[in-house]
């Protein structure tokens, strides 16, 4: 199966464009729920972040293309410290103060291996899909508490504590415009972990990323002219 798609996509590379592109924007994370101790649920909030990528546009018909990233993606989350007890809360081996706010930040290098659907006209705008898997390494990891909402103390109290690797799923929803000899693009972007990222020694808690995103960008045709092959 391998071999057969190396070869369809080599030879359609002799006549159809290979686009390069960039993408930056923003995203929204959150982890899975989870109880913590009982009848004790955190109130887990998006952690608002910076994204971008570049990647490579590989067609394989007029419709359909092969789609590697290199990307960057700030995941995590974001409690509030709401709870009506004293002393606050222990999250992660991470004391909370009352009245507090804690995020977690952990920075991923990603390698997204998308399939893109277009849709419509493919010489006018046009709406696209794109699907499949990603791979992540986890290359810094950072928690900002807040104390009453106001002063942040930066830690590295993450370190260590989520693992290294992380296997998920993309799936993109966006439009593109052709001008000269590229695209502009905006896309929405939904990316659901499959792994789990604690790394705790004794328990397996089913805590997985979710990452909600919205993007714009470039990309050009690094050949315009059409070879026989």
């Amino acid at each position: 199966m391998f071999k057969t798609l190396v070869f369809v996509l080599l030879a359609n590379f002799t006549f159809a464009q290979i686009f390069v592109g960039v993408r930056g924007g923003v995203t929204g994370s959150s982890m899975t729920k989870f109880k913590l101790i009982e009848n004790i649920t955190p109130d887990f909030k998006l952690l608002p972040a910076p994204s971008g990528a570049i990647f490579v546009e590989l067609p394989i018909s007029d419709r359909i293309s092969i789609q590697p990233e290199l990307a960057f993606t700030q995941k995590g989350v974001v409690i509030n410290e709401s709870f009506n007890v004293s002393g606050g809360e222990n999250l992660f081996g991470i004391n909370i103060p009352i009245g507090g706010r804690i995020a977690l930040k952990n920075n991923h290098l990603e390698v997204p291996i998308l399939a893109k659907f277009k849709l419509g006209d493919s010489n006018q705008g046009h709406a696209y899909i794109l699907l499949g898997p990603s791979v992540g390494y986890l290359f810094d990891s950072r928690t900002v508490i807040r104390v009453l909402n106001i002063f942040p103390i930066r830690t590295g109290l993450g370190t260590g504590l989520f693992k290294d690797a992380e296997f998920s799923g993309v799936g993109a929803l966006g439009y593109e415009i052709p001008f000269r000899n590229g695209k502009f693009f905006m896309e929405g972007r939904y990316q659901h972990g499959f792994s789990r990222v604690l790394n705790l020694p004794l328990v397996q808690l089913p805590v997985r990323n979710q990452t909600v995103g919205f993007s714009v960008g470039l990309s050009f045709a690094l050949r315009s002219e059409l070879r026989e092959v």
